[in-house]
Order: C-alpha cells, then sequence, then structure tokens
C-alpha cells in the first residue's frame, strides 16, 4: 500500500470514530488533508461524499456525430507516426521510422 493509501486510511478510520471530523471533511476536505499532512495542490478540486458510487454510462456511439474514424482512432493510440527533422532514422521493413 503506498504511503497516500495509508494515510488516506488513517484518515477514513478517524472519520468512522469521530462525527466530528468526518463533518469538517466533509465541509472543507482540503484543510483537513493538509492537517493530515496530504495537501492539495493548487488548481484542483476535492469533493468527499459519504457512501457513494458513480457509475458513467457512456455515449451512444451511434448517436454520437463526434467520434473518430478507425484511422483516427489509429493515429491517437499511436499506430501511426510522423517525424519531422528527426536527426537519426533506420529502415525497418522499408519503412523509415524514427530511433
Amino acid at each position: 500500500m503506498t504511503d497516500q493509501k495509508n494515510q488516506l486510511a488513517t484518515l477514513f478510520a478517524a472519520c468512522w470514530k469521530d462525527d466530528a471530523l468526518k463533518a469538517r471533511f466533509m465541509a472543507d476536505p482540503t484543510s483537513v488533508l493538509a492537517k493530515f499532512d496530504m495537501p492539495v495542490p493548487d488548481g484542483v478540486n476535492v469533493k468527499v461524499v459519504d457512501n457513494c458510487v458513480h457509475i458513467t454510462l457512456p455515449a451512444n456511439p451511434n448517436e454520437s456525430k463526434d467520434l473518430l474514424s478507425d484511422s483516427e482512432l489509429q493515429n491517437v493510440a499511436g499506430g501511426a507516426v510522423t517525424c519531422v527533422g528527426c536527426a537519426r532514422t533506420r529502415d525497418v521493413g522499408g519503412e523509415t521510422n524514427c530511433v
């Protein structure tokens, strides 16, 4: 278990024992996390909810007009590499690739 997970486990256990701490944690998680040596970086929004599960239903691919084509998806996933100004290249199977 990482240090951060250990720290969170300690905080959760403390909240289970102390309703006032739990209320403070839910109302102002950033300050409570800081007191437990887990400072929150600027610009990061933390929200604490009690006993909640979130499930995200993705958009129906048959209804979305903004989907990438198979070739666009392959390029985004790293299926194609375009090199500009590479100093080192090598020939692999008839293709020039960056090294």
